[in-house]
């Protein structure tokens, strides 16, 4: 399966759902337009990665949220740990 997407100008493909869904969740959230493929394989890395039943949305979220602040920098499993304890 291959999913495009046609984004300011742009055209996108991804291989499945989950990466268009970041995507979108990406954008929503204001990711810079030239980040947004690296965003989108660090989302979807910590995503696959992740031993828990990662709520994805939630997940892109915070990383969105924190993108400016260098969270892609820090170790996975405290980014994954800091997530964590910003949903409780």
């Amino acid at each position: 399966m291959k999913i495009t997407i046609e984004h300011n100008g742009k055209t996108y493909e991804f291989n499945g759902g989950v990466q268009a869904y970041i995507f979108d969740v990406g954008t929503l959230n204001g990711v810079p337009e030239e980040k947004l493929l690296e965003y989108i394989e660090f989302v979807y890395w910590l995503y696959i990665k992740d031993d828990r039943p990662t709520p994805l949305g939630y997940l892109a979220d915070y990383i969105a949220e924190n993108w400016d602040k260098g969270v892609m920098y820090l170790d996975k499993w405290t980014i994954l740990e800091e997530f964590y304890d910003s949903l409780n």
